[in-house]
């Protein structure tokens, strides 16, 4: 049951960051390059990109304290900032979901 209970979840994730990544598209095509430009302009756009940037230096801090080789908790972290939290979630997923074989 375990398989299957992991197999459902990796499902579940991989169609979430799918459909994540065509949000991103459609309002990149929408909006275009400039649209972040407005984000920044409004005082509640600093707040959240303060809280994303928050949340990946909790989350840097998370995965420096369990990976146990440097340059691999830095490979994981530093792609935060540029990605976001799709690389969190792809770090969880790849840490703690049980994998045939482990």
């Amino acid at each position: 049951m375990t398989d299957r209970k992991t197999t459902i979840s990796k499902f579940i994730v991989a169609l979430a960051g799918l459909l994540f990544l065509a949000l991103c598209w459609h309002a990149y095509r929408s909006v275009g390059g400039g649209g972040f430009d407005n984000v920044l302009a409004e005082p509640w756009g600093l707040v959240v990109l303060a809280d994303v940037m928050l949340g990946g230096v909790c989350m840097g801090a998370v995965i420096f304290a369990h990976e146990k080789q440097i340059h691999v908790a830095a490979l994981w972290t530093v792609p935060i900032f540029v990605l976001g939290h799709v690389v969190s979630v792809a770090w969880v997923l790849v840490r703690f979901l049980p994998q045939k074989g482990r």
